[in-house]
């Protein structure tokens, strides 16, 4: 049988009950369920028989189950039996980045701690040998407790089909110079619900240099990491442009 069910109510591994379906693409749904064994919310992703990517949805999920950075989405359980493969997560609670730039800009110094988190949990997983490849901005949530939450982390990639090179310890990921020909824009969806954008480089720019649209210097930045302390030191100094948001 398929553990890929539409009916609420379904227990899957004795202890996992769905409740409702948050999510779904071709061959898999995202679930809201709850672990009865420990009463905590989870997600549970689930699987049609014959999803071509089980296989690499359960080595991306494996990958993931070894980051214990609290800023990054945790996994639970992989069940990689073939016709009832399921993996089990930490429902992510609070407002997606999307949510929150929906009525326009965020103050200077939260955007800058937002930004500033996801990138030192990203250098984490970097360093873990382990990289997002589908980084969008539901992947991105600030909980109600004031912290980052980054969901996905190569798991998003391996539903949608995205692969990407594994960065080195301590490095930022870049991808090859045939995959930036390509311009690869990946068809699947994330479990977020939203495509996986394209591989870029970053461009980081210093938000007290943003004037009324005039140019901007770009932060030096090779890492998440430096990506982070930059954007730090830049809060703490700059105050809110006069113009914002700039024309």
């Amino acid at each position: 049988m398929s553990t890929f069910i539409s009916e609420p109510g379904t227990r899957l591994g004795g202890r996992y009950r769905l409740e409702d379906r948050v999510n779904a693409s071709s061959g898999w749904a995202a679930w809201k369920a709850i672990d009865e064994t420990l009463a905590r919310a989870v997600t549970v992703l689930t699987f049609a028989r014959g999803f071509p990517r089980i296989t690499e949805v359960v080595t991306a999920s494996r990958a993931a189950s070894r980051l214990t950075d609290a800023r990054l989405a945790q996994v639970f359980d992989v069940e990689e039996d073939w016709d009832h493969a399921y993996v089990v997560m930490e429902w992510v609670a609070g407002d997606s980045l999307e949510d929150l730039l929906a009525d326009g800009p965020l103050d200077p110094g939260q955007g800058a701690e937002i930004i500033a988190q996801g990138a030192e949990a990203l250098a984490v997983a970097h360093a873990a040998g382990v990289a997002h490849l589908c980084l969008n901005p539901n992947s991105l949530r600030w909980t109600s407790g004031g912290g980052v939450k980054i969901a996905g982390v190569g798991i998003d990639a391996a539903l949608s089909g995205v692969t990407g090179r594994r960065p080195g310890a301590g490095r930022h990921p870049r991808p090859g110079k045939a995959a930036l020909r390509r311009a690869h824009r990946p068809t699947g969806r994330a479990a977020t619900g939203r495509r996986c954008p394209p591989r870029r480089k970053w461009t980081v720019i210093r938000a007290a240099r943003v004037r009324c649209g005039r140019a901007c210097r770009p932060v030096s930045t090779t890492s998440p990491a430096g990506f982070s302390s930059s954007t730090r030191a830049e809060a703490l100094r700059s105050p809110r442009p006069p113009c914002w948001p700039p024309r």
